[in-house]
């Protein structure tokens, strides 16, 4: 048993064999290393925050002005791209007469907090109008508590209220989306190579499966391990207690010390189930639809019954933003059909905005000149995009997915962490 979060970055072995590259390439867990640092720092770190009670009244959002500047930090490869340029952000710019100020900075969710930390608690701007955060991670749960985000002009939401799928609309993590919007989201499961594994089942024992000893990759971040542990139990893992916990960790560690996990993988697990290392492996469901677009049919998408969980990178507007009215603008924007019609052919994701599909099939707008564009120069057609339930998700798969754990307290952290984190090291 080994735990390969030291290996090259999956994102550099992709770059060198893969036409594409989703988010989740950059979504780096190194390890045991990184799983600590990712939880050590916590709610106490923003408990000093005192921004202006006015800040995000409505008061305070009838006063704020367009700029015409626009600075959006986002995560690489997570948007859709054009010989070079970002289409939907041309397009944003011929509507609003926005400039905009691309920057791809994120790349995990505990170093970007770190790094805009110190100067939202010095009482300084970020640099950036528009941050996207993922809610399976404490850092966004940091920010809210603490703070450090602009409550969002629900007024100037039109598109989000008209289009926006209920799976992202009163969010767990943010209750009447005081602060965020969905820009992409997605499952964390199952795969296996149908190579391997002829009758998969619909459940998530097929990881305990004792057939599959070596052959089954686990992730080494503790809070998907424990989290897809609770699944396996049948508990839900937002409704969980400590005590289910122990109970999911005892349940991990027994999987690992029978020898069936081969390892604990950072992103570079799909390398493994593509190379035949692996016969199944905890998953993230936009790699799957990329590696079967890329060649690797016999790569599967388990569907269990206990349930999908489900993540969400959310958009939200950082206290002392330069720019929150055009950040307003732009966030809704994203929640038009024609912008994630643009937007899903290229990254692949849950899409937050169900009719989105009906653009994809048969483009009304300034997208129909873009998909075309795209096509010829990606080659993947608009009807598999539109056709993968791990972009356009059924009901039988909204309906089973399920939010993470949300922390209420340092204390939760650290006893998660504790709980699940010596699973990956071996002890």
């Amino acid at each position: 048993m080994t735990t390969n979060g030291s290996e090259m970055d999956a994102s550099i072995i992709r770059g060198m064999t893969q036409p594409r590259i989703t988010r989740r390439d950059l979504f780096k867990t190194a390890g045991a290393v990184a799983g600590a640092a990712g939880l050590s720092s916590g709610l106490s770190s923003v408990a000093g925050a005192l921004p202006n009670s006015n800040v995000g009244s409505s008061a305070w959002w009838a006063s704020q002005r367009a700029h015409h500047q626009l600075n959006f930090a986002n995560w690489p490869y997570y948007i859709d791209t054009l010989n070079g340029t970002h289409p939907s952000l041309v397009e944003f710019k011929k509507e609003k007469g926005t400039n905009v100020t691309y920057s791809e900075v994120i790349e995990d969710n505990p170093a970007f907090y770190q790094r805009i930390i110190p100067s939202l608690s010095a009482g300084g701007s970020t640099g950036y109008d528009i941050i996207v955060m993922t809610n399976n991670s404490p850092q966004l749960g940091y920010l809210i508590q603490g703070g450090y985000l602009i409550p969002l002009d629900q007024s100037a939401m039109t598109n989000f209220k008209k289009y926006a799928s209920p799976t992202v609309k009163n969010p767990v993590w943010d209750r009447g989306n005081k602060y965020t919007m969905a820009y992409q989201s997605g499952w964390t499961t199952l795969a296996y190579d149908s190579n391997k594994v002829k009758s998969p089942g619909n459940s998530l024992s097929l990881m305990f499966d004792s057939k599959y000893k070596g052959k089954v990759g686990m992730f080494a971040d503790p809070i998907e391990l424990g989290a897809i542990g609770l699944m396996a139990l049948g508990i839900n893992p937002a409704n969980s207690k400590p005590s289910d916990w122990t109970r999911a960790a005892t349940k991990l560690r027994q999987q690992r010390d029978s020898g069936i996990v081969a390892a604990y993988y950072g992103n570079d697990y799909i390398n493994h189930l593509k190379s035949g290392d692996l016969a199944i492996s905890q998953c993230y469901s936009g790699d799957i639809f990329q590696a079967n677009v890329n060649g690797s049919k016999n790569i599967k998408l388990l569907t269990p019954k206990e349930g999908l969980l489900f993540w969400t990178d959310n958009m939200a507007i950082p206290l002392y933003a330069a720019n929150p009215r055009d950040a307003m603008a732009a966030m809704d924007f994203y929640f038009s059909p024609l912008t994630q019609a643009v937007v899903e052919y290229y990254v692949d994701y849950i899409c937050p905005v169900p009719t989105a599909k009906n653009e994809l099939l048969k483009p009304t707008g300034w997208d129909k000149t873009v998909l075309a564009a795209m096509k010829a120069e990606i080659g993947l057609t608009s009807t598999q995009v539109a056709s993968a339930p791990t972009v356009f998700p059924t009901a039988k798969e909204n309906a089973i997915s399920k939010p993470y754990y949300q922390f209420k307290s340092q204390t939760e952290i650290d006893t998660w962490n504790e709980t699940f984190l010596p699973i990956v090291q071996g002890q």
